[in-house]
């Protein structure tokens, strides 16, 4: 049953240094809280060990954008009206965080797709559908058709699997609120893992992950994705 909506902000830091932003969100910790409303809040900082190659990469990679941080706030859904207010709260804390100009903001009923455990790692990847199919449809593939896919293939070490299905007026009303550019995204995906091994050992299998990929093909635009393996910061 779905019940919670989820708000996710992705940004870059200013100094273009890792240590300097996970310092920060930790010492902001207190004040997002707050401005979440006492929400449930996950921040994270893009984890770039070499040990994972693309997923850890900064900037551009087969049109891929990276991020440098994320906040993910979960909302009740009687209380999905609060997310421009919160936004427009959480502007002038990270104003002192990142590059305002880099943070995009979005959205959506969240969808647990498996029983959500703990873990330290976590994918933050938003992107859009394939411009030549519906909304509809792309919602329907996503929730149905590869999740079953993806599930069995990346395994018990996956702790977590969230589908937030972005609604854009709300989305808009939020980036509104927060003063940023609107990006328009269809989907912003979640996984959890325990660590960057974790996630390692749940894509070391490179026939099941090509099933994965080839599932995508047709259903999301590739160039529009921007995501990083992130470090959870407490």
């Amino acid at each position: 049953m779905q019940t919670h909506w989820r708000l996710a902000l992705m940004f870059d830091t200013a100094e273009r240094d890792l240590g300097v932003l996970a310092g920060k969100l930790s010492r902001a910790g207190e004040a997002i809280r707050a401005a979440a409303l006492g929400h449930h809040v996950r921040m994270g900082i893009a984890d770039c060990h070499v040990d994972l190659g693309i997923y850890g990469i900064r900037g551009n990679l087969k049109g891929w954008a990276g991020v440098d941080g994320a906040i993910e706030i979960s909302v009740a859904n009687a209380a999905k009206e609060e997310i421009p207010g919160i936004c427009r709260a959480l502007r002038p804390i990270m104003a002192g965080l990142c590059d305002l100009a880099t943070v995009q903001v979005m959205a959506g009923p969240m969808h647990h797709m498996v029983p959500v455990r703990n873990g330290g790692t976590f994918l933050s990847l938003a992107f859009r559908r394939d411009p030549r199919i519906t909304s509809a449809q792309f919602q329907d593939w996503w929730y149905n058709r590869h999740s079953k896919v993806a599930i069995p293939v990346l395994g018990d070490g996956l702790l977590a699997y969230d589908q937030v299905h972005v609604e854009q007026s709300i989305s808009l009303a939020a980036a509104e609120a927060f003063g940023a550019t609107y990006a328009e995204y269809d989907a912003y995906d979640n996984l959890t893992w325990t660590d960057r091994y974790g996630f390692l050992k749940s894509i070391s299998n490179e026939d099941d992950m090509a099933r994965v990929n080839a599932d995508e093909v047709g259903h999301i635009d590739m160039s529009s994705r921007r995501s990083a393996i992130m470090t959870e910061i407490r």
